[in-house]
């Protein structure tokens, strides 16, 4: 007799398809564990019984998926199932909403989620560049070489004397170090991709504890460190004030590519914790361009 297609074999009983019948298994084994058993993707559930309904304040048992390594468990006391799913082979727990949520600590850098991981060295040590939330460290300096305005050229040139410094120490991923440096149409704050850990020294002395930190104006210490680990307290070219903007009406010798005297720009101070380190209250305030300055770097995200 020809047999015919799986959607119609619940009603014949004299001709069963391999695909059926170990179907038929795992409805079976189930039924005999007196668990819901349901299938992944979009097959219906095999059965709908109401001792597995949330009204009955039971619990959704084991499921086709754990096969495939993930576990589905509920929890109530009132009757009210809440599911959450753990994705065993990924690390990766996915909440009630769906949406994935990382596990900080367990070694596998997780970038999905509300708030992705930006490390994960597999602790919860917050004193070892990766803190117990998952965020990283930035680096930050201030430059061993002055410059007088016009060798910085341009805002992405000066970004350029940064990536060369800190490639000089062999730092990972210099390309990602900014200059905190403003001009005529741009903010020193919107140049970076801010990370949400610390901002810290080479030396291990911590500068803010977050970029809202810093440009909050809670600096911990000030950045005089240069990537050599050595000690400058001069003058730094900024051309930003306090908060990471511009400075009104500055110059900023004609963005940073004229060395006159007769132009100017603004500096701060790298050996203060107060406003002065990105903008100097000094009675030169603005310097002529020719004046010999760092720069402060900083790493993004």
């Amino acid at each position: 007799m020809r047999c015919l297609p799986l959607a119609v074999l619940t009603a014949l009983a004299g001709c069963h398809s391999p695909e059926f019948e170990i179907f038929q298994d795992q409805q079976a084994k189930f039924a005999s564990s007196g668990e819901l058993g349901t299938t992944r993707g979009d097959t219906e559930p095999a059965s709908m019984s109401s001792s597995g309904s949330e009204s009955a304040g039971g619990s959704a048992g084991t499921t086709l998926a754990e096969t495939m390594g993930t576990s589905t468990g509920t929890t109530t006391s009132a009757g009210t199932t809440s599911t959450g799913t753990t994705t065993e082979s990924a690390g990766m727990t996915t909440g009630s909403t769906g949406e994935p949520m990382a596990a900080c600590g367990n070694g596998v850098l997780e970038t999905l989620g509300a708030v992705p991981e930006e490390c994960d060295d597999g602790n919860l040590d917050p004193e070892d560049g990766c803190d117990q939330t998952c965020a990283l460290d930035r680096r930050v300096f201030v430059t061993s070489i002055k410059y007088m305005a016009s060798e910085l050229q341009s805002l992405y040139l000066a970004d350029a004397l940064c990536v060369n410094r800190a490639d000089d120490q062999g730092w990972p991923d210099p390309l990602k170090y900014r200059a905190w440096l403003s001009d005529s149409t741009t903010d020193a704050r919107d140049r970076f991709k801010r990370g949400r850990g610390r901002l810290v020294m080479v030396n291990g002395l911590v500068l803010a504890s977050s970029w809202p930190a810093l440009l909050a104006g809670a600096l911990q210490n000030p950045l005089g460190v240069t990537e050599k680990s050595e000690i400058y307290h001069e003058g730094v070219w900024t051309g930003t004030r306090p908060d990471g903007t511009a400075v009104p009406g500055s110059q900023h010798c004609d963005d940073w590519t004229n060395d006159s005297i007769l132009k100017s720009g603004h500096y701060g101070y790298s050996d203060r914790t107060t406003p002065e380190w990105t903008l100097a209250d000094d009675f030169d305030q603005p310097s002529p361009c020719n004046s010999p300055y760092a720069i402060y770097c900083m790493q993004s995200l």
